[in-house]
């Protein structure tokens, strides 16, 4: 395990998954309680050189992994019979890395071909290769928790597994060479990538037996596109009693299950976190020894009960992708994709949408179309200004399993009487256009400005600007558009010696910037600094085109420029009677990653002057959703990024003297 740590705090990424719930079996928990910490114990102990083992009928000692040992080869061989002694179709991959520095690397791999999808498969990995760090002889590199540690509980995986049959294919795969570049598991992923494997998920283990406060805590490294393959085995240790806390750590790197992100599937790592990282690793003081062997058995259980519950489909999830805002006043049909692992209930029980318009109440459609596991869903149409909050509840035919979308909801028969806390929420769009015919003279060193006054009270979700002025050097002039504390720089001082901006129009969806044109700038081009900025914030109010004339000895005219919003009625941020702060909180925002709204809630534990804002990765901020006094108590309040680009933002709450991020 390479110690690389990338910390991120995701608020805005487009595709949403929703958190799934694992279905309890009594087969799975008998299996799992069947895990042999001797065995596993017996397998670190021989990688690990801490005993002489038997490789290939011959006594052997493995004093170290290290890529370019024998032992790294004896140790391929030490797995590879191991796997076939449990009767599972063996072999080793065997790849070229085409370097002269590094010689060729072999996998091991075994397989328990899937009863009924043959042709998907679940992988449950770790590397089997250690590391040497520092200036240390050539003694033994132990390498007991980094990796045998994983590669015991892979193995034990497989013996288990044996003589069990999953719906979907099982790979158990031993990587080699991650510590000198995740080259193994590389490999593995471009031969899946290649051949058009399906891969479900991977479960990938590395340094699951260091726990030196003994907090029972264990890192779960995630990615937000495979945040679900997490939500799994997190809530396999709560299903099976599996009492450790797993947390997520997310775009963390530096083992396997980078490789398989890197071509597009879902993985996850398991390891210790950050905080109590096993502080022998790479040096000789990696020894079994230091084993907390409770936690290494745990997470072995674990990863084993995540398998399984996966490979038999023992789970049950919503997955959705919000409805957008748009102008469209017709019904919204919406997509969803739900997975139980038994019988979806019907009749009464059927899958259901509950929407509401603005404050009112809810009202509820089934499904008006069901593919497999798709269910159609129909939103009646809504006027213009309207503002339309949803979630999607189904349970299973015998009432006891139930899921939400956004997750939180409860009640059955009929499923999500009682709504989840935060909801899907979007908007019929309104539009609204200005202008200002005030003919204003560019005056050399002076700014020029003219105000365009909106009366209407709005959320701003897009903005387009058209503008016509006189001016004999293009390249004297800075344009800029202000609004409150925003400020967007349409062009600064481009188009040198040119002439005039003739009906010139400013969007960021132009497929050129303005720095790209020439004088007259007649078309569309996307402004210098984004429009974005206005984005989220009130549309009512004074907009102000400035102009600076940064030269002497030419002179212009404002001609003419208007504006063009679109916009929703503003959203309320209602606060939850029923809830008393006693603190000041700031709650993840759900859903997360999100498709275009979001919802934001926050605690306050006294009356205070409240500032809610958003920042982009630069620090740089992007809008101010509230700005005022409010009593204590807990709120919510929705954050629409439709014209938003991609990316990562950050939000913080300013309350009193206390602030919260």
């Amino acid at each position: 395990m390479k110690k690389i740590i990338i910390i991120l705090l995701a608020i805005l990424t487009v595709p949403a998954f929703t958190f799934s719930q694992i279905i309890y079996s009594p087969r799975i928990d008998s299996v799992i309680n069947l895990v042999s910490l001797p065995l596993m114990t017996k397998y670190v102990r021989d990688l690990s050189g801490d005993t002489i083992t038997n490789i290939g009928g011959q006594p052997y000692r493995i004093i170290s992994r290290l890529w370019n040992s024998q032992g790294n080869s004896k140790a391929a061989e030490y797995i590879y019979g191991k796997f076939q002694s449990f009767g599972l179709q063996t072999r080793y991959q065997i790849h070229n890395p085409n370097t002269m520095n590094y010689p060729l690397i072999t996998n091991v791999i075994a397989k328990k071909t899937g009863w009924k999808y043959p042709n998907q498969k679940i992988v449950i990995g770790a590397h089997y290769d250690n590391m040497r760090g520092g200036a240390l002889l050539t003694d033994t590199i132990p390498g007991a928790d980094d990796n045998a540690s994983g590669v015991a509980a892979v193995i034990e995986a497989a013996r288990l597994l044996a003589s069990y049959n999953l719906k979907f294919t099982v790979e158990f795969v031993v990587f080699d060479e991650e510590e000198i570049g995740l080259i193994g598991s590389r490999a593995y992923a471009d031969s899946c990538r290649a051949a058009s494997d399906t891969i479900i998920g991977v479960l990938n283990m590395d340094m699951i037996a260091w726990d030196g406060n003994n907090d029972g805590v264990v890192r779960i490294m995630t990615h937000q596109f495979c945040d679900i393959l997490a939500d799994m085995l997190i809530n396999t240790y709560q299903r099976y009693n599996i009492n450790l806390s797993a947390v997520k750590s997310f775009n963390s790197g530096g083992s396997d299950h980078v490789a398989f992100w890197e071509r597009g599937y879902f993985a996850i790592t398991s390891i210790e976190p950050v905080g109590d990282f096993n502080p022998y690793y790479h040096s000789l003081g990696d020894l079994i020894g230091f084993f907390n062997s409770n936690y290494f058995l745990k997470n072995s259980k674990a990863n084993l009960a995540a398998l399984m519950s996966i490979g038999d489909e023992l789970f049950y999830l919503i997955s959705h992708n919000p409805v957008q805002s748009s102008f469209d006043t017709t019904q919204r049909i919406t997509y969803s994709d739900i997975f139980f692992g038994v019988p979806v209930a019907s009749g009464a029980g059927a899958p259901r949408l509950y929407y509401k318009t603005g404050n009112g109440p809810f009202h509820w459609v089934n499904a008006s179309h069901i593919n497999g596991s798709g269910f159609e869903f129909t939103i009646p149409g809504q006027p213009t200004g309207t503002q339309i909050s949803y979630y999607i509840a189904a349970q299973d035919s015998s009432g006891i399993y139930l899921a939400t979308s956004p997750p939180g909801g409860s009640g059955v028969n009929p499923p999500g009487t009682t709504p989840p806390p935060q909801l899907y929420v979007y908007h019929v769009l309104s539009h609204i256009a200005f202008t200002s015919n005030n003919q204003k003279p560019i005056s050399d060193n002076q700014y020029t400005r003219d105000t365009i006054h909106i009366p209407e009270n709005g959320i701003v979700q897009d903005l387009k600007l058209n503008l016509n002025l006189n001016h004999t050097n293009d390249g004297d002039i800075l344009i800029t558009l202000l609004k409150g504390s925003s400020i967007a720089n349409l062009s600064q001082f481009n188009g040198n010696n040119g002439q005039n901006y003739t009906n010139t129009t400013f969007h960021d969806t132009a497929s050129f910037s303005i720095t790209q044109g020439t004088p007259p700038f007649t078309g569309y081009f996307r402004p210098q600094a984004t429009f974005s900025t206005f984005n989220g914030t009130q549309m009512q109010g004074d907009w102000i085109l400035r102009i600076y004339d940064m030269r002497t000895g030419n002179t212009g005219t404002l001609l003419n420029w208007s504006l063009d919003i679109k916009y929703s009625k503003p959203v309320s941020v209602k606060k939850e009677e029923t809830i008393t702060a006693d603190k000041f909180m700031l709650y993840q925002n759900y859903p997360n990653p999100f498709n275009p709204s979001t919802v934001i809630r926050y605690s306050i534990s006294e009356n205070s002057n409240v500032l809610l804002k958003i920042y982009d990765v630069l620090g740089k901020e992007v809008t101010t959703l509230i700005n005022e006094g409010q009593s204590a108590g807990t709120y919510s309040v929705s954050w629409n990024a439709v014209s938003m680009p991609a990316g990562v933002y950050f939000y913080r709450l300013n309350a009193n003297e206390y602030t919260c991020k």
